[in-house]
């Protein structure tokens, strides 16, 4: 299909259009679906029999350094992946039944100058990659695509603020200018229609700095994707320093640490120097447990020190991984309840301003907050329901900060005057 864009492009759409029927409706049942199984820890920590995924880091150098990402912390040099590491990890990958991985951990895609060998290597091997990128190249797109038309069809653009002042802000060093430049010149490729000849996604972190712009999300990238590819999740602290995680995620209740979690059991990532970790985003090599360079990926996965991580997940007293210990986020059912709910209100409610959908999301997360302080298991999905409930009524949301901020300044006014006598 990725060789024939334009059938690619019907099935597509018909599938969108199968899909709007009951969109607005498959939001709601998400996320009350999702609240079944609050608890993390009930999710399985069992060894998958192969991996099921994996990212490829070309390389662990990035053009910016994000306030949430803190890319510039990490204690490793900054290298790029060579070619014959990443053709061993290819044939690795395909021998185990993985045909598909994102250029995609630490750095950024597009600083590795050189990326068509790469791509060469993965066409030639009939590999599929896609690309993550902060979108600070776009003439790379351009000529990349260019080359290659059969293996950049796929992209995730991370855009963290729908205006320059927010964006910039967050992406340090990034220009908002070259986002929209990015967008433009993947909708020429695309001849103008969303989704052509390359698919493109789009993330957002959503935190304090980013709540009250979604509609501009809408307004401003509709034009280059459909809506549904724009995706909204909350912030997390996977950052050897998660300080901009707990200042612009204020809801101690929805928080978690990451210990014990599902990577170390289900997926496998490799670094550009082609040591196999079990994290997704290990910035200082800590839970490296092999080298492809030298062993099989089978033998890695089944290998002694990947085991000795699994159970320190398996027994978090045992812990002693530092980057484990740091890494904190919010629980699993709360990006997905705010992101099917951001998207619920933008189909039921549209032309809502910036400030009304900011509070509604803001009012979410604070009664999902004092939910989980209920010991009554089915207080949150109570909370949920009634969230949804509200907005098929037409009712404006107002975060309890705002009501108690609005309390505190009548009980402060000065008495009105005495009427004057006439």
């Amino acid at each position: 299909m990725r060789r024939y864009p334009s059938l690619r492009y019907l099935a597509k759409s018909a599938q969108k259009s199968f899909e709007d029927r009951n969109r607005t409706e498959r939001y709601r049942q998400e996320s009350i679906s999702c609240l079944e199984a609050v608890s993390d820890v009930q999710k399985s920590l069992l060894k998958t029999k192969i991996p099921i995924g994996s990212n490829i880091e070309i390389t662990n150098a990035c053009n910016l350094n994000c306030l949430m990402c803190n890319t510039k912390l990490q204690e490793r040099p900054y290298r790029l992946m060579k070619p014959q590491v990443f053709e061993r990890i290819i044939i690795e990958l395909k021998a185990t039944g993985i045909t598909t991985a994102g250029l995609h951990t630490v750095g950024e895609t597009f600083v590795y100058k050189d990326l068509e060998t790469l791509l060469d290597i993965a066409q030639h091997h009939k590999f599929r990659v896609w690309i993550s990128t902060n979108a600070q190249f776009p003439e790379r797109i351009e000529e990349v695509y260019t080359k290659f038309p059969k293996m950049l069809n796929d992209i995730r653009i991370s855009v963290d603020g729908a205006a320059a002042e927010t964006f910039e802000h967050i992406r340090v060093g990034g220009s908002f200018e070259k986002v929209i430049e990015s967008f433009e010149i993947i909708h020429k490729l695309n001849e103008g229609k969303r989704d052509f000849r390359i698919s493109v996604s789009l993330d957002s972190i959503l935190n304090s700095d980013t709540m009250y712009e979604i509609p501009a999300y809408f307004e401003l990238f509709g034009k280059y994707i459909a809506p549904e590819s724009i995706n909204f999740w909350v912030i997390t602290g996977l950052s050897p320093d998660n300080s901009y995680f707990r200042k612009t995620f204020p809801y101690p209740n929805l928080i978690r640490s990451e210990v014990p979690c599902h990577l170390p059991f289900e997926t496998q990532y490799f670094t550009y120097d082609g040591k196999a970790t079990l994290c997704c985003r290990d910035y200082n090599e800590e839970l490296v447990v092999g080298d492809i360079m030298t062993s099989s990926l089978k033998e890695i996965w089944d290998g002694e020190e990947a085991e000795k991580v699994r159970e320190q997940h398996r027994h978090p007293e045992s812990l002693t991984i530092k980057a484990c210990q740091n890494c904190f986020g919010p629980h699993k059912f709360v990006e997905t309840v705010t992101n099917s709910f951001i998207h619920y209100l933008h189909l039921k409610k549209q032309g809502i301003s910036n400030k009304e959908f900011g509070d509604a999301v803001t009012t979410l997360l604070e009664r999902m907050d004092r939910a989980m302080t209920v010991p009554d298991e089915s207080a949150l999905k109570r909370c949920v329901g009634d969230i949804f409930d509200a907005i098929d009524r037409g009712d404006n949301l107002r975060p309890e900060r705002m009501k108690a901020e609005a309390t505190v300044q009548t009980t402060n006014c000065p008495p009105s005057p005495e009427p004057q006598k006439v």
